[in-house]
């Protein structure tokens, strides 16, 4: 279960909004408390480093999976993670998905840091990749992008900032109207 030729990170390089009290690897604060009352960002322009954004984000987004009990989908899907397994930097997350129409598949999802810094997100169900994104963190929210994207303009792909929904256009993944039958493709927590 790993990457082939066919894995090419976006054009651009990836950015790592740092929204948090410290940057990682770093024990400095990013904010200093004003002069009566309130507070402010030190350095407004720093992002967190790369390389180590990308290793610390596949390991959350891993754990952000697997700490659920359900996921929903576009087309009626539920689906059910699995333990996280981590081993030489790569995270993954066995699942089980099944529709109404009693349909059943199960995979693994595999969040990794890759060579170019960018987060790489799969999918497989049983050996096969159906599904490979790359992805970053430029605000809040993270942008997802398919391979070989140019990274510019508007994003096919996003995640919330809580890790509870990802949105994805069926422009950008073909594949995800299969899987939905729309041109998004939802995964989120239920509401309940």
């Amino acid at each position: 279960m790993s990457g082939d030729a066919t894995d090419r990170p976006p054009a651009k390089a990836p950015s790592y909004f740092s929204g948090g009290w410290f940057r990682l690897g770093s024990d400095e604060p990013q904010f200093r408390v004003k002069e009566g009352g309130g507070w402010e960002f030190l350095n407004p322009e720093q992002d967190d480093d790369p390389v180590l954004a990308a290793a610390a984000y596949a390991e959350d987004f891993a754990r952000a999976v697997a700490d659920e009990p359900r996921w929903i989908a576009t087309g009626g899907w539920e689906i059910f993670p699995g333990k996280l397994t981590s081993k030489g930097g790569a995270h993954r997350v066995a699942f089980t998905a099944t529709r109404a129409a009693g349909e059943r598949v199960a995979g693994v999802i595999a969040f990794t840091p890759d060579a170019s810094n960018w987060v790489k997100a799969e999918v497989f169900i049983g050996p096969f990749r159906v599904f490979l994104s790359f992805f970053d963190r430029v605000w809040e929210e993270f942008d997802l992008w398919p391979s070989g994207a140019s990274g510019d303009g508007e994003e096919p792909g996003r995640v919330g900032k809580r890790k509870n929904w990802v949105n994805l256009s069926a422009a950008a993944w073909p594949q995800v109207r299969r899987a939905g039958g729309e041109d998004h493709f939802t995964v989120e927590l239920p509401d309940n």
